[in-house]
């Protein structure tokens, strides 16, 4: 498994605050292999929701899909999603707004199947707040 270069650590705010936290994904910097990519590691217990992903610069990858969500097979914000629909300035909502709880050390993964993506540039935008 690898780590976007941008990978971000997330720990709880104060009890009644949240944090906005964007973590990069760049073809350029964090190629395009089928495989899954750390975004997201907690450092303690974590509630987090994904609001979404703008896209930069289109994603090319013939039939590549996207999943993400929690650990390695993770799909609760985004389940086996063409590249078709992450093409230039798009904004792709996340497939569920709920918050999920990630325990100390676990992560939020970028899994990219089906077929290696060529190219483009998407930024995750993630809401945090303490369990």
């Amino acid at each position: 498994m690898a780590t976007l270069k941008n990978a971000k650590t997330v720990g709880a705010p104060f009890s009644n605050a949240k944090e906005i936290v964007r973590v990069m994904y760049d073809f350029a910097v964090d190629g395009g292999e089928i495989e899954d990519n750390t975004v997201l590691t907690a450092d303690g217990i974590v509630l987090v929701k994904c609001l979404g992903v703008y896209v930069h610069t289109a994603l090319v990858g013939a039939t590549a899909t996207i999943d993400l969500g929690k650990g390695a097979a993770g799909v609760e914000f985004a389940s086996a999603v063409a590249v078709a629909s992450f093409g230039l300035g798009v904004f792709v909502p996340s497939a569920s707004l709920a918050h999920i709880k990630l325990a100390n050390a676990e992560v939020i993964n970028l899994g990219i199947a089906v077929a290696a993506l060529t190219a483009g540039k998407m930024e995750f935008i993630f809401e945090v707040i303490q369990a």
